[in-house]
Formats: structure tokens, C-alpha cells, sequence
């Protein structure tokens, strides 16, 4: 396709005499005013202006001007052309942003190359930006899973404060919004406040978890993080104020915070909205020496510490966000906390005295092999012969923890660890989770063989389940790969497995299975029916324990604040199922899922209502329930949230699709 040439000149000759030399190598269009300037570019877009400077009306050094206020045309790259060689015109062309400019009348060869020169370098500009565009992109994609990640590290320092950074964000989000900034500053103190208690890395676990009144030497390791995130924040430039936030959150309206007791407005108004949204969740969320408040003790708290704790126009606004009810998130408290980005489990580095535990030949709980000394033996056995692999769960092992605490916990996973150590011989066994164990098995070749090796666990554990209390309410699941039917390689294997493992937890009834080819990312129609069966679950209030892939406790709590807030409101509900799956129909790695699946929730996190509420559904799926919200606004809604997912995930092979309906 040729380049748009757009040529401005009042004198009909030079615009003949350019359209004659131009027109074979590129496209020319010819305008004889600035004014007829504008109405084209209003239209079109070239990639080039030639512009004559001397013209009536609007001279071309007026219309450059133009040209560099609007966003649209700031960029276009434009030569004069001119009859005057005086080296003060040279310089002021130069000066008013051309790229060079030609002398009249026309050298044919000389105006050919200067043309051709600029627009290869135009080319070449265009090409670095896009470049660097796309950098920046994935550059801001990873720096907010790392901010994430951070902020869930700081959260997990104390029981009590899971999700603490992630609500002070969001309130401080929809603060900002009823404040009226605008989108990038609403945007910027979101990941601020995401980072304002950076510096409690630095307090030691025994200092923040106390439930006791601190000594004066503790309060002030407590009052450090102030000082201490400023310093690991002051050269993080991607945010603005970031440090800000992290310094002054603690400051007072009277002047008697810290660290510095700035008064009034002297503290900056981010940290003003920082320091109010940050008392708000501490007094709403539980805490070691006591249950959480009340809306109705809490508004009188914050009237109490107007205009001496808190600045007091944005308690009032704030206030009212509470009688609005705009604050009420189902997975932001603790209490209903639906699935935490954050996964102790993932932090690469963590260590057992000198020894890294990852790089650990066994298990240190189960005396099992490790992860990735089970995965070397797997590889070097795939390599010599044939085999089983099979893929273990614990099925509601995390009530187990619940109910009886993480040392009954510990010793449930010590006793399936004996069976399967028992039952398994000479095969490969290594614990890959939290709850989950791995078994390969050399020879096996045909799923009879495998069925029997199966059966004989299920026996070991039911006959285990008799003598030890504890294992009742724990069952075993099992998906199960076979080399050279399922694959050949070890990630093969796994994958095969993995998915019948998920079929296999999909139906209670089943407590082993193969992949038979129905896909681990679930169709549109099996998504609408999965649809269906929630509405089902949450209309007949039965059997709702069990039913999904992932324990649902998360559902219940989401589930019972729904209702009670349909209850108080009579307001209707519209739920939607979001989805991911391969844009090709190709297998997708697990890991890359997971990368998607976290964008998604961050997606989601960032575009719903104080009011909306979601948990993940599956692997690959995450329920949403939007309050009192009509139909047509459901668009908009997940609009913005397919949007804001395709600007986290940056990549083009997991797409997102969604279904929804009313309930009630």
C-alpha cells in the first residue's frame, strides 16, 4: 500500500509540480489552505505533510502550531517547503517541531530522498514505540501481580489482617471516585494504598500478633513501618506519592500521629484518605483482642475523631459511603475472603534452616520425596519404561484444619503418607501440595492393571479411615495417566491426570477415573450448565458442600451474605459465570492458566461495586454476583471486566467468555 503524502500550498504550480514527481511512488493528496488542512485530517490520516510556510490566512508556521496542540497530529511528521534559504527560517523550522524542510523550487532527486529519509524514520519511530508500548505494558502486568504479591506477604505477617491491604485499596478506590479525582489519580492510590503497610516486613510477627498493650519499645518498632516502607518505596516511580502513602498514613488531623505530626492539610490528602480507609477496616475486621465493630459503632467512632484523627470533610463523605452500603464486599473482610491471590505455598526461597525446602530431596512433613525429586525420578523412569501415574487429593481436608486445628492437619497428611507408603512398594511417591500426593508406578500398561493398583489404596485408606477418627470426613480422589495411551512425556502425563482428576472431583459418586477427551476448560454449554446448577444450589439451599472441584466454603459465606443482602434490599440479583479457555482449542499449561486466572480475579477485583461479590467456581472459572443490578447495565459491567483482563494478561491464547442470569 503506497504512503499518504498530504500536500498544503496556495500556489497551484508547486502543487502540480509535487503530485507530478510523487505520484508514482506514493498516494499524494492535494490542498491549497490550512483551513482545507484540517478538514482533511479531521478525516484522514497521512503519513506525511509537506507544508508550505508563506500562505494568506493561516501561514504554515500556524498551522505547525496547530498541529502540535492536538494529540491527534502531534506525532505527524511534517517538511516545509519554502522559498526563503535565510538560515533564520532554517532554525525556526527546526524549532517549531519539523522534520526538515525543502527549498523552492524542487531538486526532484534532493526532495525525493529528504521525503523517503523521513518516512523510514518515521517508520522506525512508530516501530520503537510500539516496542516500547508493549514493554511497558507487560512491564506494568508484572509490576502489579508483584504489588499484589507484596501487599498478600504484608497481610499474611498477621492472622487477622488477611485481605487487609486489598480493602484498604479498594476503599480508598471508591473514596476517590465519590471525591471526584480522575481516573489515573483514582487508579494511583489504589496501588498506594495497596503498599502502605510495606514497612511491617520489617516489625517482628511476635510485635504485631501481640494481644496485649504493647511496651514502649515495641510501639515504636510498630510506629517504624512508616519510616522503614517510605525508605523501600522511595524509588518506586511507577505510582505517584507511593512513598507518600506508605510515610504519612498514621498522621493526625490535630497533629499528634507520626512520624513526623504534620497538621491538617500539611498531610498530604493521599494519606489523608489512606489514614481514614485504614482505621475503617481496623475497626471493622477482627482483631486478636477483639471481634470486629459494628457500622453503627464505627460511624460514631469516626464522628468522635472528626477533625482531630481524621480530616473531617472526607469522614462526612465517608460516612455516607457506609449508610450507603457502598463498602460491603463479600470477598473483601476476612471473614468472606473468597480465594487470596496470595499462596504462602509459591514463595520461591523459602528455607528450612540452611537448606532450601524446594531443593529438598523429601518432603520435611511426610518424610516423602519432594515435588521435584518425585518429578526427576518420574522423568528418568519415563525414560527406561512404560507406566502409571496417578494423582492423589485429599477431599475436605481444609475442614479438617478448620475444625481441628493445623496440628490434626499435619497428622492427617502423616497417616495417608504412611498408606500410600505402605500400599506403593517400589514406586515413585512425593507429595506435589498442600493436600495432594503423586504415585508413579513402572510396567503398568493397560488401565485393568492400573483400576487394580487403585483399588487396593481406596482399601488401605477406608480400612485407615476405621482405626483413625480424624480421616471420617476425608476422602480420597485419584486421576489416573498411562504412557503411550495418555502421552509419553512426563508433562503429558500430568496434564492427563490432572484433568481426570478434575472430572473425578466433579462427581462424588466417582473416587478414581482417566481423561477421556472432555478438556479441563469447560465449553460454553458446559459453563451454562454449570450456571444452572449454581442457581439450583443456591434456590434449594442443599447439598451445596462438595459439589465443586475447589472446597466451597468460600460459596456458603458468599452465598449467605447474598441473602442477606437480597433480604434487606429486596433487591434482584444477576449472577454471572466467567470462563477462560484456549482461543484455538488448544491444551493450555497449568501454570499459564493459573497466570490467566489470577489476571481475571484482578480483573474483577477492579471493576466491581462495593456491593458485587465473587468467589472462584473452578480452575478456570470465577462466579460473580452483581446487587440490583439491571440487565442492561450487566454489559457494561462485563465489558470493563473482559478489558481490564486482556490489559493484565497481555497474551492472546486464553480468551474469557461469560454467561449469565437472574436470581430471585
Amino acid at each position: 500500500m503506497k504512503k499518504i503524502i498530504l500536500i498544503v500550498d496556495d500556489d497551484r504550480l508547486t502543487l502540480s509540480t509535487a503530485q507530478n514527481l510523487l505520484g508514482d511512488a506514493y498516494k499524494v493528496v492535494a490542498v491549497n489552505s490550512g483551513r482545507q488542512a484540517y478538514k482533511y485530517l479531521e478525516r484522514h490520516v497521512p503519513d506525511l505533510i509537506l507544508l508550505d510556510i508563506n500562505m494568506p490566512e493561516i501561514n504554515g508556521f500556524e498551522v505547525m502550531k496547530a498541529l502540535q496542540k492536538d494529540e491527534r497530529w502531534r506525532k505527524l511528521p511534517v517538511i516545509f517547503l519554502t522559498a526563503d534559504r535565510s538560515t533564520e527560517t532554517e532554525i525556526k523550522c527546526f524549532k517549531v517541531g519539523a522534520y526538515d524542510f525543502i527549498t523552492k523550487p524542487f531538486e526532484p532527486q534532493i526532495m525525493m530522498s529528504r521525503i523517503k529519509s523521513t518516512i523510514e524514520l518515521d517508520g522506525y519511530r512508530k516501530d520503537l514505540q510500539r516496542r516500547l508500548d508493549e514493554k511497558t505494558k507487560e512491564m506494568e502486568r508484572v509490576t502489579i501481580q508483584a504489588i499484589m504479591t507484596v501487599a498478600n506477604t504484608v497481610d499474611a505477617k498477621d492472622d487477622y489482617t488477611k485481605g487487609h491491604s486489598l480493602r484498604v485499596a479498594a476503599y480508598s478506590e471508591i473514596l476517590a471516585q465519590r471525591l471526584g479525582w480522575s481516573e489515573e489519580d483514582i487508579q494511583n492510590i489504589y496501588y498506594v494504598a495497596m503498599l502502605h503497610d510495606v514497612g511491617k516486613i520489617g516489625v517482628p510477627d511476635a510485635v504485631l500478633n501481640k494481644p496485649f498493650k504493647l511496651t514502649d519499645v515495641e510501639f515504636r518498632l510498630i510506629k517504624g513501618h512508616t519510616i522503614m516502607g517510605a525508605e523501600i518505596l522511595k524509588d518506586f516511580k511507577m505510582f505517584p506519592n507511593v512513598n507518600v502513602g506508605a510515610k504519612y498514613h498514621h498522621e493526625r488531623y490535630d497533629g499528634k500521629g507520626y512520624p513526623e505530626g504534620l497538621k491538617g492539610e500539611s498531610i498530604p490528602l493521599v494519606a489523608r484518605v489512606i489514614g481514614l480507609v485504614d482505621s475503617y477496616d481496623a475497626m471493622t475486621s477482627n482483631r486478636v483482642y477483639r471481634r470486629r465493630l459494628s457500622d453503627n459503632v464505627v460511624m460514631e467512632e469516626l464522628e468522635r475523631g472528626k477533625g482531630t484523627q481524621w480530616d473531617p470533610e472526607l469522614v462526612d463523605i465517608f460516612v455516607s459511603l457506609i449508610k450507603e452500603g457502598a463498602l460491603e464486599k463479600v470477598w473483601m473482610p476476612e471473614d468472606e475472603l473468597a480465594s487470596p491471590i496470595f499462596d504462602s505455598e509459591k514463595i520461591v526461597g523459602l528455607t528450612m534452616g540452611t537448606e532450601s525446602v524446594l531443593e529438598a530431596p523429601a518432603d520435611y512433613l511426610t518424610g516423602l520425596l519432594s515435588k521435584r525429586k518425585g518429578e526427576q525420578e518420574i522423568m528418568a523412569g519415563l525414560r527406561t519404561a512404560g507406566g502409571c501415574l496417578m494423582i492423589l487429593d485429599l477431599d475436605h481436608f481444609k475442614k479438617v484444619n478448620e475444625e481441628h486445628g493445623h496440628l490434626m492437619g499435619d497428622y492427617v497428611l502423616k497417616v495417608t503418607s504412611d498408606v500410600l507408603r505402605e500400599v506403593c512398594g517400589q514406586g515413585t511417591v512425593c507429595r506435589t501440595g498442600s493436600d495432594e500426593f503423586m504415585y508413579y508406578i513402572e510396567g503398568i500398561k493397560r488401565r485393568e492393571d492400573a483400576v487394580d493398583k487403585v483399588q487396593e489404596i481406596l482399601a488401605a485408606f477406608a480400612q485407615k479411615k476405621e482405626e483413625v477418627e480424624l480421616l471420617e470426613q476425608i476422602e480420597l480422589s485419584i486421576g489416573i495417566s498411562i504412557a503411550g495411551v495418555d502421552g509419553r512425556e512426563f508433562e503429558e502425563l500430568y496434564q492427563r491426570a490432572d484433568k481426570a482428576l478434575y472430572h473425578v472431583k466433579q462427581n462424588e459418586e466417582q473416587r478414581y477415573g482417566f481423561y477421556e477427551g472432555t478438556g479441563l476448560i469447560r465449553t460454553s454449554e458446559q459453563a451454562k450448565n454449570d450456571l444452572d446448577r449454581v442457581i439450583k444450589i443456591m434456590r434449594s439451599r442443599e447439598g451445596s458442600q462438595g459439589l465443586f472441584q475447589v472446597d466451597y466454603d468460600e460459596f456458603a459465606h458468599m452465598f449467605d451474605f447474598v441473602q442477606h443482602m437480597s433480604d434487606r434490599s429486596k433487591q434482584k440479583m444477576q449472577i454471572l459465570l466467567f470462563t477462560l479457555f484456549s482461543q484455538d482449542g488448544s491444551e493450555i499449561p497449568l501454570e499459564r492458566m493459573e497466570t490467566a486466572m489470577q489476571c481475571m480475579e484482578q480483573a474483577i477485583c477492579k471493576s466491581l461495586r462495593g456491593v458485587d461479590v465473587g468467589t472462584r467456581y473452578s480452575s478456570s472459572q470465577f462466579l460473580v454476583v452483581l446487587m440490583g443490578t439491571e440487565k442492561e447495565n450487566v454489559r457494561a459491567v462485563t465489558n470493563r471486566i473482559v478489558q481490564n483482563y486482556f490489559k493484565l494478561y497481555g497474551g492472546k491464547d486464553i480468551t474469557i467468555t461469560y454467561d449469565t442470569t437472574r436470581f430471585k
